[in-house]
């Protein structure tokens, strides 16, 4: 019972979030949209604000969760189909995916995209201690990889939310992942510059 007031005044913030700014969303809308007394929203929350965050909160977990065990997952070129972990990630994301359209919509919470663009940074840099090579490079490339993967999931679920999380999955896989999923001798199987390049 609980969950589902919570999950009532959630869904009423988020739709409200599609056409109003979060500061802007006053109580008695949500109240009204959800069908909860003012009573019972302050018995479940702070603010507007404290629905979204704790929103946030949970699905990053969430998501964590999911990445600590993809943290032990390591396969050879041959093999690159995505995980289930990666897949998992994906069904996560499809199953909020109003909420995060919401989130990242312009009435959304613009230190969200921040958020998860560091959860996945930390996420891909544990992922590639391991690894050879200048941590800087590292950095600048994992700062590339996430800018595409945070915009091909925002066009998937803002534009073609039928695609199958599978699908989606593995077109991350094959794009930016797969570097980070190889075994190490697949990594160091990196082919020579030609002559005269350096």
């Amino acid at each position: 019972m609980e969950g589902d007031v919570d999950e009532k005044i959630e869904s009423a913030v988020f739709k409200l979030m599609e056409t109003t700014d979060i500061p802007d969303i006053r109580v008695a809308d949500v109240l009204r949209l959800a069908g909860v007394s003012r009573s019972t929203f302050y018995r479940h929350f702070d603010s507007v604000d404290d629905v979204v965050k704790r929103f946030e909160s949970g699905l990053l977990d969430n998501m964590r969760r999911i990445n600590n065990v993809a943290l032990k997952a390591r396969f050879g070129i041959s093999e690159l189909d995505p995980t289930s972990t990666m897949v998992s990630r994906m069904e996560l994301l499809q199953r909020n995916r109003d909420k995060i359209v919401a989130l990242n919509g312009p009435n959304g919470d613009p230190s969200f995209v921040h958020k998860a663009t560091i959860f996945m940074h930390d996420y891909f840099r544990a992922r590639l201690e391991t690894l050879e090579g200048d941590p800087v490079t590292r950095d600048l490339y994992l700062s590339f990889v996430i800018a595409g993967h945070n915009n091909l999931v925002q066009y998937w679920l803002e534009v073609h939310p039928e695609i199958e999380p599978q699908k989606i999955a593995a077109v991350l896989n094959r794009l930016y992942y797969a570097p980070f999923f190889l075994s190490e001798e697949s990594v160091r199987q990196t082919p020579k510059a030609p002559e005269g390049w350096e």
